[in-house]
């Protein structure tokens, strides 16, 4: 299970097991039948598409599609990162526009994380955090009471209270 100050281990055979496993729970606590009725896309047996929306400053909906990876699940979170909606894929410098600024206690957003230069969605709930030994209080390490749908709360929920806008391919 997910410590703080360790790096998480890859196990694909349990990640892929753990999310078949999590669907039908997920679906049930959302009231969905199908990934598709989400509008959620399942790529491959590792991968979730979740499209997400904010709202900026003007009123104007913006889109923004975030892909999960279950390469580690159920033991630590799942990765977590911004593609570009055509190619499905991050390259930066010129994807960091598909990435929203996000601000929120719970959830922030770095276009260019530290000297890696990643791309970092800081959120306890995603596994990049922990790739990184970000600190966090004990009661926000992940657990196995959660599942890749907490991932996609905590992001929504900045998404809806602390969006500042799109990065630009200079990540301010």
């Amino acid at each position: 299970m997910a410590q703080a100050g360790t790096l998480p281990t890859l196990d694909l055979q349990a990640g892929a097991a753990a999310f078949d496993r999590d669907i039908p729970r997920v679906l049930a606590l959302v009231g969905a039948t199908s990934l598709v009725a989400l509008g959620w896309s399942r790529p491959n047996r590792l991968t979730l598409l979740v499209p997400m929306r904010a709202v900026d400053a003007r009123g104007t909906v913006e889109e923004f599609l975030l892909r999960l990876g279950f390469e580690a699940y159920p033991a630590w979170p799942p990765s977590a990162q911004f593609v570009n909606p055509s190619t499905k894929t991050f390259m930066s410098p010129q994807d960091r526009c598909f990435i929203p600024k996000l601000t929120s206690q719970e959830c922030h957003t770095h276009a260019a994380y530290g000297e890696t230069g990643i791309q970092l969605i800081c959120c306890s709930a995603t596994r990049e955090f922990y790739e990184v030994l970000h600190s966090v209080e004990a009661r926000y390490v992940w657990s196995d009471r959660n599942t890749f749908y907490s991932t996609i709360v905590a992001i929504e929920r900045a998404m809806a209270e602390s969006y500042q806008g799109r990065f630009t391919a200079d990540g301010r």
